[in-house]
């Protein structure tokens, strides 16, 4: 399956962003191994966030809800429609990543 950054509008495997994602960042291999198996809600702490950001990929709620990417132009700003969109898909459908995944493929978000 595959979502679409908010930004640019470039597509992005779902599992890439839950497995592979976290090895373009700065941590340790150990750490980034560790990440994949964190609870949901622990994935996107204000230092997680702060590592993905320095590797061009910034986030809804969830690592799926892909708002910015390391494709984007650098001056490129998110869609807002887009944006708010997949901000309420996200909390209509609370913890359920794979409902909220096939949604946003469905749709192209």
């Amino acid at each position: 399956m595959d979502v679409h950054c908010t930004t640019c509008g470039e597509p992005w495997n779902v599992y890439h962003l839950w497995q592979e994602a976290i090895f373009e960042t700065e941590l340790a291999d150990k750490e980034a191994k560790a990440w994949r198996s964190l609870p949901r809600n622990r994935k996107l702490t204000p230092r997680y966030r702060a590592e993905f950001r320095a590797a061009g990929w910034e986030f809804g709620q969830g690592v799926i809800n892909v708002t910015r990417c390391p494709c984007c132009p650098d001056d490129a700003q998110p869609d807002a429609e887009r944006l708010q969109t997949k901000a309420l898909l996200e909390a209509m459908l609370g913890d359920d990543e794979d409902g909220l995944a096939a949604t946003f493929e469905d749709h192209n978000f």
